[in-house]
């Protein structure tokens, strides 16, 4: 299993929390942007563990600092379950749909003898669409979220090592 060291350096503890939070229990979005686009965007190999090295000017309340990365990568992790879920049902739901509708096209089609050709294409068509559509959320849109749930747990387990940068 590889690491991947992740490096951030700020001047004191403040410069982590969102200017806006008077409570700093908000990391700032510099933070989270540069962490996002700079490691976790790019480093998504599952065999890679995470170690998160915090160099700052000041010394910093690392208990503090490590509790609200935490909070906020379990929250994250918590949405993209969340999401996950909704996709799974809405998959279901379409797969069940694209079932019934092929279902009655071939009712009409085969067994029953006073049907429209038009309305049993429709009936085709739009079951066929709705199991394509299921198969897409399988395919595309789901393995995608998985992999940034595994990322996200990667860096909730990342050691967190925190120096004083030396001038």
């Amino acid at each position: 299993m590889t690491t991947q060291e992740i490096k951030l350096k700020i001047h004191e503890e403040d410069d982590l929390y969102s200017p806006f939070d008077l409570d700093q229990e908000l990391l700032s979005e510099e933070v989270l942007t540069h962490l996002e686009r700079n490691y976790l965007n790019k480093h998504r190999s599952i065999k890679e563990q995470y170690i998160l090295h915090i160099y700052s000017d000041t010394p910093v309340n690392e208990q503090r600092v490590e509790t609200r990365i935490r909070q906020y990568f379990t929250q994250e992790k918590d949405n993209i379950s969340y999401s996950i879920r909704k996709l799974t049902t809405k998959q279901i739901c379409l797969f069940a749909v694209g079932l019934v509708f092929l279902a009655l096209w071939f009712y009409l089609s085969v067994l029953s003898e006073s049907v429209d050709a038009i309305k049993a294409e429709v009936l085709s068509i739009t079951g066929g669409l709705a199991i394509c559509e299921a198969a897409s959320i399988a395919i595309m849109e789901r393995p995608e979220l998985v992999i940034l749930k595994k990322v996200y747990d990667r860096i909730l387990n990342a050691r967190i090592v925190f120096h004083i940068a030396s001038e």
